[in-house]
């Protein structure tokens, strides 16, 4: 870890201190004194489980694209994910780059069928996300929670309008090409001999990575079966992150309503999207904390339940993500991180092909 990345972290923990001196640290302590161990270790089982539904939900679409993958690669390949978008700032795409290029170097496949299942992997989460958008904007208009209400409509609508766009360029045949040089201008803007280095990299992604990926997800959005059965294991894992943090709460023996946790979660979800901490550490920490005490949640209670979660959903899983990480052996080329290059010779071939056994 770079000094920059180091530096974010310290602050993130002055950020965490400075929360817990404000709700109480002597009352926080006599919480976590008198806290059940067992609901907690029942928290970690179930957020071992949430990831096991991730895994499975990616298995069946790489499945759906014909390409087979060992439970374990996939499931250490989402530990790889997580660490890398855990260290980096912004909407978690490092991440989802990093686990797309350590998987197809597990399996051998191709970057394009592996990138539009995690492309699809991602869309799928839109679905039971909708449905808690709707439950928490309905359950705060209910508490009489006007202002709060009017955050979660933008909120709603940030992340809505977002992740329309995303689809939109996907399936846009020119736009996205476009899209692609549109981000190599800006990113010569910012460092004009580093883009010129990697201009061939763009154009390899803009004139054959995004046809195939735009191939492949139109194929895999055909494929009903491993749609409605990743949509299905896409509604356990949201449905294990609300019950993860019931669990939580029920350890500091402070029961709340899962609705309430469903609030915390849509808006640290667009939180996290835009933070420029890595991980958002620290300022999730205070939004979701500062979200629970509006919902009536004590502050002291809000603030350690909050802690408590993200010590097993984000600082666990950064640790072991990290060392799942060093123990590859193959070594991640840099110019690869941002945008991994895929093996052009291949997909130029496979697109041939399929060009050819169109009618």
């Amino acid at each position: 870890m770079d000094w920059k990345k180091a530096v974010f972290f310290i602050g993130a923990l002055i950020v965490i201190g400075a929360l817990i001196n404000w709700a109480g640290a002597q009352g926080i302590a006599e919480i976590l004194r008198d806290s059940d161990i067992k609901y907690f270790l029942l928290a970690i089982l179930v957020y071992v489980l949430t990831l096991v539904a991730w895994a499975l939900r990616w298995k069946v679409l790489l499945k759906g694209l014909g390409i087979k993958a060992p439970f374990r690669a996939v499931f250490s390949a989402i530990f790889v994910g997580m660490f890398f978008n855990n260290i980096s700032p912004g909407a978690k795409g490092l991440g989802e780059f990093i686990r797309v290029y350590y998987l197809a170097k597990r399996v051998k496949s191709p970057y394009g069928p592996m990138t539009a299942s995690v492309m699809m992997d991602r869309i799928l989460d839109l679905a039971p996300i909708a449905v808690m958008m709707v439950m928490a904007t309905l359950h705060v208009y209910r508490l009489g929670e006007t202002g709060l209400t009017i955050l979660i409509i933008i909120l709603d609508a940030v992340l809505m309008g977002f992740s329309i766009l995303v689809i939109w360029l996907l399936m846009n045949e020119t736009k996205a090409p476009k899209a692609v040089w549109w981000i190599y201008r800006l990113y010569h803007r910012i460092s004009s001999g580093r883009a010129e280095k990697r201009r061939d990299s763009f154009q390899n992604i803009a004139d054959v990575t995004i046809p195939r990926l735009q191939s492949d997800f139109k194929e895999l959005s055909k494929d009903k079966m491993s749609t409605a059965a990743a949509l299905f294991h896409s509604f356990v894992y949201w449905g294990l992150t609300i019950l993860r943090y019931y669990l939580v709460f029920l350890a500091i023996r402070y029961p709340i309503a899962p609705v309430d946790i469903t609030v915390v979660l849509v808006v640290s979800m667009v939180v996290g999207m835009f933070a420029i901490v890595p991980g958002g550490a620290g300022i999730i920490e205070a939004v979701n904390s500062a979200v629970f005490i509006a919902l009536g949640i004590d502050p002291e209670y809000a603030v350690t339940g909050v802690i408590l979660e993200r010590l097993i959903s984000y600082w666990g899983p950064t640790v072991i993500g990290s060392f799942v990480t060093a123990d590859y052996k193959a070594e991640i080329p840099e110019e690869e991180l941002p945008l991994p290059a895929p093996d052009e010779e291949t997909l130029k071939k496979e697109m041939k092909e399929k060009e050819e056994n169109e009618p």
